[in-house]
């Protein structure tokens, strides 16, 4: 739940420099598949028979249980050439392509899947995962109301369904999604992050005059995701920020916090600069005072 890929992670806004919320991974519910699993039994069997589509489905139903992606997307794309495709191999492959992070063709078998079975609420949850990734934030949200739906204590989908929504720039709308999964879930960090920058953005909105309460609720939402997630790259780095801008001494004690956490962090580096550099402002501007 708390690992994420691209392409939301470190979206850097020149004007705000405000990092933004990253989505979920797409979902695999291995209780709901197969249990004792003979994946040698399973490949003899399509071998003995490649035009078997039942063997060839539970062989990749058992390789996406072990997590096997790259021999799923070998055994499943050969179901691509059945006229008609089985209905159950959509949300399979949808799951295979979404982690192998081939968005298009997960959106693709995710939509298929999600039309023949709309209250799938795990088909409807990765698909708006996929059209996320794809910049499709309007046709991610309804993804996610579907799969609301049937299931409306499922976190991640209000998370993710709130990361949409706020590059959507309906910011009452994420911020009450966020909260919904900080409600649902009060260690989800992510989510209070997400609060965070909701408050960020909103604060730093006022004709270039700072919101003091904004800036409050999101220094406050970031603690709590440091304080669940301690180490928070992201976190303290948008406080570091807010500290800036709002020229408080403060700011020195989390541009090192961030400083340390993200020394281990090689993705970090562009930001480990402008943390220097912002950090070295702020000390001068305080020497000023």
């Amino acid at each position: 739940m708390d690992k994420a890929p691209a392409p939301l992670v470190k979206t850097y806004d020149e004007d705000r420099v405000i990092k933004t919320v990253s989505p979920c991974l797409i979902h695999v519910h291995k209780e709901e598949l197969m249990g004792e699993i003979d994946l040698d039994q399973l490949r003899q069997a399509v071998q003995f028979s490649p035009d078997d589509d039942d063997a060839r489905l539970a062989l990749l139903e058992a390789l996406i249980a072990v997590e096997a992606w790259q021999e799923a997307d070998t055994v499943g794309t050969v179901l691509l050439d059945r006229d008609p495709l089985p209905v159950a191999a959509h949300g399979m492959l949808a799951m295979v392509y979404g982690k192998l992070e081939r968005w298009a063709a997960c959106v693709a078998q995710g939509q298929q899947a999600s039309a023949h079975q709309p209250e799938d609420a795990l088909a409807c949850f990765n698909l708006g995962i996929a059209l996320g990734h794809q910049g499709q934030y309007d046709e991610a949200i309804e993804a996610f109301d579907c799969a609301l739906k049937t299931h409306d204590e499922w976190v991640e989908a209000h998370y993710n369904r709130g990361i949409a929504l706020l590059a959507r720039e309906r910011r009452d709308d994420a911020l009450e999604a966020f909260e919904r999964a900080t409600e649902l879930c009060e260690s989800y960090a992510e989510a209070h992050f997400g609060c965070g920058n909701v408050h960020a953005l909103n604060a730093l909105d006022s004709n270039s005059l700072l919101d003091y309460y904004e800036l409050d609720c999101a220094t406050t939402a970031y603690k709590r995701a440091i304080q669940h997630r301690p180490g928070y790259a992201a976190a303290l780095y948008n406080m570091g920020m807010l500290y800036g801008r709002m020229g408080s001494d403060e700011g020195i004690r989390v541009w090192d916090q961030y400083l340390e956490a993200s020394s281990d962090l090689p993705e970090e580096g562009t930001y480990r600069m402008r943390a220097q550099e912002y950090k070295r402002d702020l000390q001068d501007r305080l020497h000023r005072l």
